[in-house]
């Protein structure tokens, strides 16, 4: 069983990108804290600003979202955020707890960070959705120039219905004429994934919601190779559901 305390927050140094465990204070070790005083809410929320107080900006795109693979039934936290030469970021849940740290040294502080993603590990449904409660999650940050960045992403528990794919379930299609079709509701997006271990290249293509089929380009898929397909309904919330399947391609 997975559980998480004050003592289980994710640490991320940059300098090496190395996960490990914390100790109770995560910034105690740190030469220079990320200090939360000086912060505003750039979305205007009166609690956020009164909370932190005085002047920043919005990170370019904060995200937190849930993957949800019903195939395996499996699901883990993403985290995204693009903002301009920082140096320092945490992110707190909505009971401000810091569930991340993330702290430059070197040369790597003096040049900063742009983009920034991971994903946790993904044991069951249940377990991860314990651990991260729906609300607000505040990403808070430091630029190289000093400049402080805060945004608020909303983290959510609802997911978009189970997509259903075809071809599926190994059925052998043809090369030359394969036409994938999906039902994916409550989407506002879907992506569509193929790819095999038998074969180089990956076809990635996101589409609207109301495209419900996408003909196969015959120049990528080989003659006799297994490939697995995958759906990946995006919810207006950012979560995403997801199924796969394998199909066949005749010899």
């Amino acid at each position: 069983m997975i559980s998480l305390n004050q003592k289980h927050l994710v640490c991320l140094t940059a300098a090496l990108i190395v996960l490990s465990g914390c100790k109770d204070n995560p910034m105690s070790s740190s030469s220079e804290a990320l200090s939360l005083e000086g912060v505003a809410n750039p979305d205007g929320d009166e609690s956020v600003s009164a909370k932190h107080g005085g002047s920043s900006e919005p990170f370019a795109d904060a995200e937190s979202f849930f993957e949800f693979n019903t195939t395996d039934n499996d699901l883990g936290l993403q985290i995204f955020l693009d903002a301009e030469g920082w140096r320092q970021v945490m992110i707190t849940d909505p009971s401000s707890r810091n569930i991340v740290q993330i702290n430059t040294r070197g040369e790597l502080s003096e040049l900063g960070i742009t983009e920034l993603r991971f994903e946790s590990a993904e044991p069951s449904p249940a377990e991860v959705l314990a651990l991260f409660p729906p609300g607000d999650y505040t990403f808070h940050g430091k630029k190289v120039d000093g400049g402080k960045l805060l945004s608020v992403a909303e983290l959510s528990h609802e997911f978009a219905p189970i997509p259903t794919i075809s071809p599926r379930d190994g059925v052998e299609v043809d090369p030359e004429n394969t036409t994938v079709t999906w039902d994916a509701p409550g989407a506002e997006e879907v992506e569509v994934i193929l790819e095999s271990e038998d074969a180089d290249g990956t076809f990635d293509v996101i589409v609207p919601a109301d495209v419900g089929s996408l003909d196969i380009p015959p120049q990528f898929l080989e003659e006799g190779v297994e490939y697995k397909i995958e759906i990946l309904a995006y919810a207006e919330n950012g979560n995403r559901t997801i199924i796969e399947s394998t199909f066949n391609t005749a010899p």
